[in-house]
């Protein structure tokens, strides 16, 4: 139903030619109508173009909510998940916060610049007997500097960590826009196999229902028993309950595809395309796969950082049983004030620049005991990047396999569909004549049925097993082209 209605519009727009009523409910006198309209007639008149103006374009522009429905492909509701699904902006922000720790680590490099002051009150009576009083008042203030100059290369090893974490971090970001691109496409795919799935059970239930008004016809005219009829109808129901089944899993697909793209489960949105779509090629050989696994796969890439990582760790730890060097410097300003008056009161300002060596040689093995800990971490590592790679080459090598099973069996499956199409078409012929029987016709149907779903069945199979298999090197391929 449109914002507004066209009567709306047209008394809305005629309202301002007419006279307006005076309060008693009769038209106003003639001349002070007529003078009224003279005196307004400019304002009233642009007044009145706005008002069709914004008529025009609330009826026309936004008629319905329905008009601003949106349709998506496969690339471009990949590109509306990537922009709105919050599982990629969890990894943005965790990216940045990345960053932000190599800016940290680059701070240790700079030095330190603090505001110190102090205030001390000093009482001494002096001895017994003693008139002697040197109690005072002392205070400081000023800047301090402090520039480490070695810290047994923590800073640097440090620095080097978190540049370490922070490809890493953009690695996950990838991992997680591959994760996401994969499941809006098998999730595409498999609307796409539900959506013709339907179309073929809508066939079978329209071939049925032909079955089931001939069988009646020869039941009516007794030359064919009843039970035909009544098999027809089993048939029929079974293909109903089929209907409703395809019917739920193309709108759960479309459920799916809304909650990755950030709609509401209730929303309708348009998804295009159809299975014929998309190539049905084999992308790269099994050695140019496993290459580019090993190339661009983000969690083995994000197992091989994690090692240098962990190095990094080991070495800072180390590094606590080197000495310490730091570079500082003072600016101050003080004063003492004294109440004997015998001493003189004094002001005064310094500045001082020093080295401070520190080198602490036992604390109870806490270095060592580190430095073996964090060599530990390092070997489970390992360990676990080979076990890594060993997952991507079986992942890469299954993909392979599924593409190439998929483009056989469809293969095989075009063969079933017209052998299945001719063996429906012979039966339904000697059925229609009498000759046939009502067992061989409705088997005929069943199997053309299930012959055209396998053929949508390996034509979605076939996608996403190449679907997995870009996921599984790590290249992006939003649109399967």
């Amino acid at each position: 139903m449109p914002l507004i209605r066209p009567a709306a519009i047209r008394d809305f727009l005629n309202w301002g030619g007419r006279g307006h009523h005076a309060p008693g409910g009769a038209w106003g006198s003639a001349p002070q109508y007529a003078d009224d309209c003279v005196d307004g007639m400019g304002g009233f008149m642009r007044f009145k173009m706005i008002a069709a103006l914004l008529a025009f374009l609330l009826y026309f522009v936004f008629p319905h909510h329905s008009a601003l429905a949106v349709s998506y492909t496969l690339d471009s509701a990949i590109a509306r998940a990537l922009q709105m699904n919050p599982s990629i902006e969890e990894k943005i922000q965790a990216l940045e916060s990345a960053r932000m720790d190599v800016g940290v680590a680059q701070s240790y490099f700079w030095p330190r610049v603090s505001l110190v002051a102090n205030s001390n009150r000093l009482r001494n009576s002096g001895a017994y007997g003693s008139t002697d009083e040197l109690s005072n008042t002392s205070s400081s203030h000023g800047l301090r500097a402090t520039l480490s100059l070695f810290a047994g290369f923590s800073h640097l090893n440090n620095l080097q960590r978190s540049m370490i974490e922070k490809d890493i971090a953009e690695l996950q970001c990838r991992h997680a826009e591959l994760e996401l691109i994969a499941n809006v496409q098998v999730q595409f795919f498999n609307l796409l196999q539900a959506r013709r799935d339907l179309r073929y059970v809508k066939e079978s239930i329209r071939r049925i229902t032909t079955q089931l008004e001939a069988a009646q016809a020869f039941s009516d005219v007794g030359m064919a028993p009843y039970v035909n009829v009544l098999q027809n109808r089993v048939e029929l129901s079974q293909a109903q309950e089929q209907l409703i089944a395809t019917q739920n899993a193309v709108r759960t697909c479309e459920i799916q595809l809304n909650h990755f793209l950030g709609y509401s489960p209730e929303e309708k949105i348009t998804y295009k395309g159809y299975l014929e779509d998309y190539p049905q090629k084999i992308d790269y050989s099994e050695n140019e796969a496993l290459k580019l696994a090993s190339g661009h796969r983000p969690d083995v890439l994000i197992a091989e950082k994690s090692i240098e990582a962990a190095k990094k760790t080991m070495l800072s730890t180390a590094g606590e049983a080197l000495p310490q060097v730091d570079l500082t410097g003072d600016m101050m300003s003080s004063s003492r004030d004294y109440v004997d008056r015998r001493y003189t009161d004094y002001d005064r300002q310094y500045w001082s620049v020093g080295v401070n060596f520190t080198w602490t040689f036992f604390e109870g093995g806490r270095t060592a005991f580190g430095v073996m800990r964090d060599k530990k971490r390092v070997n489970g590592l390992e360990f676990a990047y080979r076990n890594t790679v060993s997952s991507a080459k079986t992942d890469v090598l299954k993909a392979m396999m599924d593409i190439q099973a998929a483009k056989e069996m469809h293969a095989t499956a075009k063969q079933g569909l017209k052998a299945a199409e001719e063996n429906y078409a012979m039966a339904s012929n000697r059925y229609n004549t009498n000759v046939g029987t009502i067992t061989e016709l409705l088997d005929a149907q069943t199997r053309l049925t299930e012959a055209e779903v396998r053929i949508s069945k390996s034509l979605a199979d076939f996608q996403i097993a190449r679907v997995r298999l870009f996921y599984n090197i790590g290249v992006k391929n939003t649109g399967l082209r």
